[in-house]
C-alpha cells in the first residue's frame, strides 16, 4: 500500500476527500507549470498538460499537427501519418502500433471532458522529433519530426487498383462499379462520378475503397469513371478510368 493510501485511511471521510482533492491540484498545477517547445515554438493549449504516473500528457491535434502529421480519430481510436510514419493508439489501451509494429506505452491516452490527452514523450519519438526535459527550469523541448504542419501533399501517390470493369475492358453488361486506394483516404470527401453524375450518395465508400451497384441498364457504349477526394495525410487526388459495355450477339 502507497503512503498517500495509508493517509487517506488514517484520516478518513471528508478529511480524505479534501487532501485527495488538494494533492489531484498539486499535480494538476506541476503539469501545468511544464513549457513545452515544439521546434522552437512554445505551445499553448486549450487543456492544460496533466501529468500521470510521471508521464507529461497533451491534446492530442496540437503536438501532432505541430510536428507535420494528419490525424484521423474515431470510436477511441487514434491514427496520425506523417514523416513516413504511421502511429496508431486507443483511448485507455496501452497498446500501440508504430509503423504497424507492436509498441506497449506505460500509460494509456484517456479524455478529459471532450480533449484526448496523448503522451507528449511517445508521441514525439514515434514520429521521429527528438525529446529533451530540462529539470531545472521544467521544460520539454521537442525537435525534428517534421519541423511544422507541412503543406498539403498532391496525393499524386494514390492509385486506384482491383478496379472492375477493368480499365479499357469490354463488358456485355454492368452489375457493378468497384475500386480499392493503395492509400487511405478521408471517406467524407470521396466523390465519385459515373459518366459525370455524381452517384456517391448510393454507392458503399469507405477509407480502403468504393462500390456502387447501378439500379437501371446501363446502355451499350463507352463509359467514365471519376474519383476524387483527399487522402488522409492531407493530399487531393482525381482519379479516373474508362470501359466499354457492348451486348454479346
Amino acid at each position: 500500500m502507497s503512503s498517500y493510501e495509508c493517509l487517506l485511511r488514517r484520516i478518513g471521510g471528508a478529511a480524505a476527500a479534501a487532501v485527495a482533492a488538494v494533492l489531484l491540484l498539486t499535480v494538476t498545477a506541476r503539469a501545468q507549470s511544464v513549457t513545452i517547445i515544439v521546434n522552437g515554438q512554445t505551445m499553448t493549449f486549450d487543456q492544460p498538460p496533466i501529468e500521470r504516473a510521471g508521464r507529461v500528457f497533451v491534446p492530442l491535434r496540437g503536438v501532432f499537427e505541430r510536428l507535420g502529421a494528419s490525424v484521423v480519430y474515431a470510436n477511441g481510436q487514434i491514427n496520425a501519418t506523417g514523416n513516413g510514419r504511421n502511429v496508431s493508439l486507443n483511448i485507455g489501451s496501452t497498446n500501440a502500433t508504430v509503423n504497424g509494429q507492436p509498441v506497449t506505452i506505460d500509460v494509456a491516452p484517456f479524455l478529459v471532458g471532450p480533449r484526448t490527452m496523448v503522451p507528449l514523450r511517445f508521441i514525439a519519438q514515434s514520429l521521429g522529433a527528438s525529446v529533451n526535459y530540462s529539470d531545472a527550469n521544467r521544460t520539454v523541448t521537442i525537435n525534428g519530426g517534421g519541423g511544422g504542419p507541412q503543406p498539403p501533399p498532391a496525393g499524386l501517390g494514390l492509385a486506384l487498383i482491383a478496379r472492375y470493369p477493368a480499365a479499357g475492358s469490354i463488358v456485355p453488361s454492368l452489375a457493378r462499379i468497384s475500386a480499392q486506394f493503395t492509400h487511405p483516404v478521408d471517406p467524407s470527401s470521396l466523390r465519385v462520378y459515373f459518366d459525370g453524375r455524381d452517384i456517391t450518395s448510393n454507392s458503399y465508400v469507405n477509407a480502403n475503397g468504393f462500390n456502387w451497384t447501378p439500379q437501371y441498364t446501363v446502355p451499350v457504349g463507352n463509359h467514365a469513371v471519376r474519383v476524387t477526394g483527399n487522402t488522409r495525410s492531407g493530399g487531393s487526388f482525381d482519379r479516373s478510368w474508362s470501359f466499354t459495355v457492348r451486348r454479346l450477339l
